[in-house]
């Protein structure tokens, strides 16, 4: 149980790797890490996308970083859309990040097809 969706980035800097930790991730060491030419959730210099497993996010750093928070073992830290308005602060379709027990009803965990579009429209 855990991560949910691999995704990767081309660009790695030390602000994602940062937040990365918050979400969870172990990070590699710079010898492992320069080992490596993709993981779950990171690129390394690929040749081309199908080098990787998982969704190319490009360079787009809340889309990955969007994805790479999907877990099934938890809902904090992801993106929840709502599904109906909820006062004072949100309307249908709205998302935010958080952490929802009691909301559920009026919300749900976003998924992969819909942060891609949220994403892509923020573009």
């Amino acid at each position: 149980m855990g991560f949910t969706t691999p995704c990767f980035i081309r660009k790695n800097t030390e602000e994602l790797r940062k937040k990365l930790e918050e979400l969870g991730y172990k990070m590699l060491s710079p010898i492992e890490y320069d080992n490596l030419e993709c993981s779950n959730g990171w690129v390394n210099d690929i040749k081309s996308p199908n080098d990787c497993n998982g969704i190319d996010c490009g360079t787009n750093k809340e889309l990955f970083l969007a994805l790479a928070a999907l877990r099934d073992d938890t809902s904090a830290n992801q993106y929840w859309v709502f599904d109906q308005d909820f006062p004072p602060h949100y309307k249908k379709r709205d998302f935010t990040i958080g952490y929802f027990s009691r909301c559920s009803c009026y919300c749900h965990v976003a998924t992969v097809n819909e942060l891609i579009e949220h994403f892509k429209e923020k573009e």
